[in-house]
């Protein structure tokens, strides 16, 4: 594996690549998912307040949460997600949008509980080819440390004393 807490420290950001949004993209997530008339035709959405065809904000975040775990998550040693503390759709993305996302720790701590453990708070953001940002989101997740030795010392004791 390839991350493990350690590899996380405050501060640290990490590019999460780039990817495209075409109409069908966002007509097909639309269909399925979230079918407002907005995201769903391009000729029904010009009269919208948008003034033309745009991205749900779940197919943003989807597209750059597949952007984070194929970047970071999926080869590291991550053991799941406390949830999302915070998520928000900035600017309409619309058909041709080229999404720059990054990742940013906000901040790590050991885990209070489990010593092997660590828990990484994540800013996750994506800005448009404009530079102007559209989508952000925050996240605690919980990664196993990279060996049982750096796990040791206050944490252990207060686990084995069995505080929470």
């Amino acid at each position: 594996m390839q991350y493990h807490y350690e590899d996380f420290p405050a501060g640290r950001t990490h590019d999460l690549g780039r990817e495209r949004l075409t109409a069908a993209d966002i007509t097909d997530y639309a269909r399925r998912f979230d079918p407002m008339p907005f995201h769903l035709s391009e000729e029904t959405a010009r009269s919208s307040p948008f003034g033309g065809l745009v991205a749900s904000g779940w197919h943003t975040g989807a597209v750059v949460m597949g952007r984070f775990v194929r970047t970071l998550l999926a080869d590291s040693a991550c053991q799941g997600s406390y949830g999302m503390d915070e998520v928000r759709f900035l600017q309409p993305v619309r058909p041709g949008d080229e999404l720059a996302a990054h990742a940013e720790v906000e901040a790590a701590e050991p885990h209070h509980k489990r010593p092997g453990t660590g828990v990484v708070s994540f800013l996750v953001t994506a800005a448009n080819q404009d530079g102007a940002q559209v989508y952000r989101m925050r996240t605690r997740l919980l990664f196993a440390r990279r060996t049982a030795a750096t796990a040791t010392g206050a944490g252990s004791a207060r686990a084995e004393r069995g505080a929470t």
